[in-house]
């Protein structure tokens, strides 16, 4: 699982690189995430993500000191694919 570290009261960009595992091309369709404080169910934030040709980019703002999970969830070709990372506010 990935990591990101946050200071209370930040908004900041939260970017990852898709790379194809076989070296071919391809083509994200779409993107989208949700910020969920740790043990909770309902996300604090949640929406699109903008796609930059591999990249994958949100603007996220934690409203609390603690730990949150920020899930990409993002389509190429016929496939759904996750990403879960780690945000830790202090």
């Amino acid at each position: 699982m990935m990591y990101v570290g946050f200071d209370l009261g930040e908004t900041r960009h939260v970017r990852i690189q898709i790379h194809s595992c076989k070296d071919e091309p391809f083509e994200i369709l779409s993107a989208s995430y949700s910020l969920t404080e740790k043990g909770k169910t309902d996300p604090e934030d949640n929406g699109a993500s903008v796609i930059q040709e591999h990249v994958i980019d949100q603007v996220i703002a934690p409203k609390k000191c603690g730990l949150y999970n920020l899930k990409i969830t993002y389509r190429i070709a016929d496939e759904t694919l996750v990403e879960n990372i780690e945000v830790s506010v202090h």
